[in-house]
């Protein structure tokens, strides 16, 4: 059985969220007239979709727990980069407002930055989670030919 385990490059990993975080500040600038207008339910759908696949496709040996809490954590450094990125760039999103003659909140958004954000985002969890093989023995087993009684 393979368990989850936390990379211990740190230096690395900064090197990567700040790399990553400046690809989704200068690229979407670069493509300003990308905006979409997307209903906003079916996209948080659609990323959630997205990262249980990322997690499935690129953690192909973990259990569906895990796959859950890949995909879960995949889906917390999304909305944690596309949070800096958006303090950064606020022309990344545009506006939320509602679709006229529906109560069906729409979101204009560039997706350039929705498809970097999640790259991004997929790029940091494969270098910052492995699944390792879990070691023999990890539990102690109580010896009673050693024991007190």
């Amino acid at each position: 059985m393979k368990r989850l385990q936390l990379r211990a490059s740190w230096p690395l990993l900064a090197a990567l969220v700040l790399c990553v975080c400046g690809l989704n500040y200068g690229l979407p600038k670069v493509f300003t007239d990308a905006k979409a207008v997307m209903p906003l339910i079916p996209l948080l759908v659609i990323e959630v979709g997205v990262t249980l696949s990322a997690a499935l496709l690129f953690y192909d040996e973990a259990t569906p727990v895990q796959a859950i809490k890949l995909s879960l954590v995949i889906l917390a450094l999304t909305a944690a980069l596309a949070g800096l990125s958006y303090i950064a760039n606020p022309l990344l999103l545009s506006e939320i407002r509602q679709r006229a003659g529906s109560q069906a909140p729409v979101v204009s958004i560039n997706w350039v930055f929705l498809l970097t954000v999640n790259a991004s985002a997929i790029s940091v969890a494969k270098a910052l989670i492995v699944l390792a093989s879990a070691q023999p023995g990890g539990r102690k087993k109580n010896n009673s030919a050693l024991s007190d009684r």
